[in-house]
């Protein structure tokens, strides 16, 4: 069945990730490949698109969040309806606490993912989760989400590191215990592994249509 909801997150996902602290200009943001074609069929093919995203850049002071939602989230929302006119997104869900901070709502922790199911009232198994850190698929199990993706974009490339198996990806791979297993982190496979944003989607689709 294809998902009713996927949840993305922004920087590496949906623009490129320009390192810490972070994007603090919208001049700073450029789409991965296909980023807004990508949401765009996604649109098309029925799916609600939320993103759910850190942004302890509010939290440190050098961006106000005022400036986070008119200027760049409004920007990326352009720039996605350029590739593509159907590329809109219903919701941007953002954290602004600082790391460490204990707040539920930042990714390792899974209240903002819950928080958008309940926001458009599906449940884990009609939602799928796209990032490209270990804290986004941490999040996403920790929310019973099944369908969570990996893309080498941004932080992505953290899997390869860590697991001497794994190659350099040019498709979709399903990463289980036995090609990924890592004591030091909490349980997060089986997940996919994708290349970016826009693979994700057309494996998503392929699949599940």
């Amino acid at each position: 069945m294809l998902p009713k909801l996927v949840l993305l997150d922004r920087d590496g996902v949906i623009n490129r990730d320009v390192g810490a602290p972070g994007v603090l200009d919208s001049s700073q943001l450029e789409l991965t490949p296909n980023a807004g074609v990508a949401i765009g069929r996604l649109k098309r093919a029925g799916c609600k698109i939320a993103v759910v995203t850190n942004q302890s850049c509010v939290g440190k002071g050098l961006i106000s969040e005022a400036y986070l939602v008119e200027n760049i989230h409004k920007q990326l929302q352009t720039i996605l309806l350029e590739e593509d006119s159907d590329a809109l997104i219903e919701h941007f869900l953002y954290c602004t606490s600082l790391r460490d901070s204990g707040d539920p709502r930042m990714k390792p922790n899974s209240g903002m993912l819950i928080e958008a199911m309940e926001m458009f009232r599906f449940n884990p198994e009609e939602t799928v989760l796209i990032g490209d850190a270990f804290r986004d698929l941490i999040a996403a199990s920790g929310a019973g989400i099944k369908l969570r993706v990996l893309v080498e974009t941004g932080y992505g490339h953290e899997l390869i590191s860590r697991s001497p198996n794994l190659n350099k990806c040019d498709g979709v791979e399903l990463i289980d215990d036995e090609n990924f297993n890592d004591a030091l982190m909490p349980p997060i496979s089986p997940f996919l592994y994708t290349t970016n944003l826009n693979t994700a989607v057309e494996w998503i689709l392929r699949e599940h249509q």
